[in-house]
Order: structure tokens, then sequence, then C-alpha cells
């Protein structure tokens, strides 16, 4: 990777079901080690540590529908963690039109 190039993941909120699935996945998903605790502490600490990284979450409601609340203070870790800062960003993926509702 050059020094300029910036890493996309891209995340899929209908893989985040339940709170166990949502850590399960970004672990992997973002490549995050074993031993990082599945909660959103230990999850703000962990993108703190990431660098020229680009997050995109692809179907947001689809985790927030299922989570409620927690799906939304989720969000926020990703929000906060980004914030202010040109090595991290966070974005939900915008709906195509062909995707969006009538």
């Amino acid at each position: 990777m050059g020094v300029n190039s910036v890493r996309r993941i891209w995340l899929d909120g209908r893989r985040m079901d339940s709170r166990q699935a949502a850590f399960a996945y970004l672990q992997t998903a973002l490549g995050l080690p074993d031993h990082v605790g599945h909660n959103l502490d230990a999850l703000y600490d962990s993108l703190g540590e990431m660098k020229g990284v680009a997050i995109v979450l692809r179907h947001p409601d689809a985790m927030l529908n299922t989570l409620g609340e927690y799906g939304t203070r989720l969000l926020q870790v990703f929000d906060k963690a980004a914030a202010g800062r040109d090595d991290l960003r966070f974005r939900l993926a915008r709906r195509r039109l062909s995707q969006a509702a009538p």
C-alpha cells in the first residue's frame, strides 16, 4: 500500500443481527485481533488504532432494525472514532436509485 493509499472496508449491516454476531463479523471484517473485547469501548479503541482506512456500511437499516438502540450506539462509535481524522473515514453507503423503494 502506498503512502497515500486508503484501504476501503465494506461492512454489511445484514450480517449484524445480534450483538454477538455483530462483534464476530466486525472482528473478521475489520481484521481485529482475537484479544479485542466484544464491547463498544473495545471497538472504539481498535478503530482509534486504524490508519489509512475508509469504512463503508451497507444496509445500515437492517442492522438498526435488529439491534435497535444498540445499533444506533454502534454507529455512533464509528462516527466518533472517525471524527476529525483524515486517516480513518466512516460513512453509510448510499442507495442506488434502482434500489430505492417506490
